[in-house]
C-alpha cells in the first residue's frame, strides 16, 4: 500500500519509507484502553467487542492513524454518483467512530464478527484508486446487502486507503501531508496485517477490474498489473486466507452483473470456485512475492514480507478453530495447508474444519503426513472430512497417522477411525 499513497510522485523520499520501528504494532496495556465510560458506550458492548479482539484495532482509531468510512454513507454516496475522495478531505459524517463501532458489536447465531470490513483492491490510476467512482459503485453494491441482515451487521466500518489513511492531498501543487499526519500514516501501516488477518474482520476483495477499464489507456508509471499479480493486493489476499471463516473473506470479482442478490446468495458466489486459497507459509509467500508486481518494490517488499510474517505467527499461534469447509479447496489446497500444520505454526489447534469440499485421496494423505510430524497440532481434537471425494486409501492413511501416534487428542475422539477406516468414517 506505500506505494498506491505516493505512486512514484517525486515527494517520496527515502524518509518517507517506514522503518520496523515506523509500522511496529503499538502496544498498549489494557488498562491504558479507555473505558465505557471514555466511549459512552454500554460496559456489556464493551466487553463483546474486546472478547471478539476490538482491542487489537483501537490504538489506530483512537489515535486517529485509521479512520473507518461508514458503508451506508458509502452506499449513499455511490448512489449519488459520488466519487471518493482523499481522507482530509471526506466530511466528518463518512466516517465511524470507535464508539459507533463497539456499540455496532452484536451476537448473532451464524458466527461472531467485528463490526469492521477491510477493502482490498487495485488502483485504476497512479494518482487516484477510482477516479470515475466505478469500483464505488461495485463495492456499494455488496455492502447494501451486506447491510439489508441488520440482525446480522447492524453497522459496518469499512477500511479503504485512500479514504482511511492520511494521503497527500495535492503532491502536483507541494501539498503534502503534514509531519503529524505523515507519523499516523506509518502508524497505520503498521496495523494493516491486523486488520485484513484478524479472525473477525471481514476482507472484501476486488480482484477484477470495472467494466471499460483499460490498461493500455493509463498513463506512464501507472501499474497495469492485475489483481493477483500486484504486490500489495497479493499481500492483503495472503492476509486475509489466514484464519476466517469463509463468510469473512468474499472476492467481490465474482459477483455477476444483473443478478439480484440476498445476503447468503452473495456469501455463496463470493466464495466459490477459487474465491479463497489456503495460508502460506512465511517462506512461500516471499518466494511468491517475487513474481509479483509493484510500483515501489525495493522498498515495499521488504516491508510487506516482515508484516506478512507477524500476522502469519499472531493468528495461528493464537488459532484454536479453523474453518475452511465449503471452499471448494482440493489436493493441491490440502496439501498447501498441510505444509502449514507440519511446520508446527498452529500450536493451540483444536478444531480443523475442511468439510465440503473436494478433497481426495492424496490430499487426506498430505494432512495425515502433516499430523505425523512432531509439533504438528498436538492439541487437535476435531477434524471434519465429510463431504470431499476421500476414498479408502485417504482413509487409511489417516488412520495408520492416527496409530502412529498423530494428533493423540484426535486419535483418543475418533477411535473408530483408528480401527475402521472407511470414506463413511472420513
Amino acid at each position: 500500500m506505500l506505494s498506491r499513497f505516493a505512486k512514484s510522485l517525486p515527494c517520496l523520499h527515502r524518509r518517507d519509507v517506514p522503518t520496523p520501528a515506523d509500522t511496529a504494532a503499538p502496544t498498549q496495556p489494557a488498562a491504558a484502553l479507555p473505558s465505557a465510560t471514555d466511549l459512552g458506550v454500554s460496559e456489556e458492548k464493551l466487553a463483546e467487542w474486546r472478547k471478539l479482539g476490538g482491542g487489537d484495532l483501537e490504538p489506530v482509531l483512537a489515535s486517529g492513524a485509521v479512520a473507518l468510512l461508514d458503508a451506508q454513507w458509502i452506499i449513499s454516496h455511490a448512489e449519488a454518483g459520488g466519487v471518493l475522495t482523499h481522507r482530509q478531505a471526506l466530511p466528518k459524517e463518512a466516517f465511524l467512530s470507535l464508539a459507533d463501532l463497539v456499540e455496532a458489536t452484536t451476537s448473532n447465531p451464524y458466527g461472531d464478527w467485528l463490526p469492521v470490513g477491510a477493502l482490498s483492491y487495485p488502483w485504476l490510476t497512479k494518482d487516484h484508486p477510482d477516479p470515475r467512482g466505478a469500483n464505488l459503485s461495485r463495492v456499494a453494491r455488496a455492502l447494501k446487502v451486506l447491510l439489508s441482515r441488520p440482525d446480522l451487521i447492524p453497522r459496518l466500518g469499512v477500511f479503504w486507503d485512500f479514504g482511511s489513511l492520511h494521503q497527500h492531498p495535492d503532491p502536483p501543487n507541494g501539498v503534502l501531508r503534514t509531519e503529524e499526519q505523515n507519523a499516523l500514516f506509518k502508524q497505520g501501516l503498521g496495523c494493516l496485517g491486523t486488520l485484513y488477518s484478524h479472525k473477525y474482520t471481514r476482507v472484501l476483495r476486488l480482484t477484477s477490474f470495472p467494466d471499460g477499464h483499460k490498461a493500455e489507456d493509463q498513463a506512464e508509471g501507472t501499474n497495469v498489473a492485475k489483481y493477483f499479480d500486484r504486490g500489495w493486493c497479493a499481500t492483503e489476499n495472503a492476509w486475509a486466507s489466514l484464519t476466517k471463516v469463509y463468510a469473512l473473506s468474499l472476492d467481490l470479482g465474482k459477483m455477476r452483473a444483473g443478478r439480484e442478490y440476498d445476503y447468503w446468495s452473495l456469501m455463496f458466489d463470493c466464495t466459490q470456485d477459487g474465491g479463497r486459497r489456503p495460508p502460506l507459509l512465511p517462506s512461500a509467500f516471499a518466494a511468491e512475492l517475487e513474481t509479483k508486481s509493484f510500483t515501489n518494490g525495493k522498498d515495499d517488499k521488504p516491508l510487506v514480507k516482515r508484516l506478512y510474517e507477524a500476522a502469519f505467527e499472531e493468528q495461528f499461534g493464537m488459532a484454536t478453530v479453523l474453518h475452511y469447509g465449503g471452499l471448494g479447496w482440493g489436493d493441491a489446497e490440502a496439501a498447501q495447508l498441510a505444509e502449514v500444520l507440519a511446520s508446527g505454526a498452529a500450536p493451540q489447534l483444536e478444531e480443523l474444519a475442511l468439510f465440503a469440499n473436494k478433497i481426495g485421496d492424496e490430499g487426506c494423505k498430505a494432512l495425515a503426513d502433516a499430523l505425523g510430524k512432531e509439533g504438528a497440532a498436538p492439541r487437535l481434537e476435531k477434524l471434519e472430512l465429510h463431504g470431499n471425494e476421500i476414498g479408502d486409501e485417504g482413509c487409511k492413511a489417516l488412520a495408520a497417522a492416527l496409530k502412529e501416534g498423530a494428533a493423540p487428542s484426535l486419535k483418543a475422539r475418533d477411535a473408530p477411525l483408528a480401527t475402521r477406516p472407511s470414506p463413511a468414517q472420513c
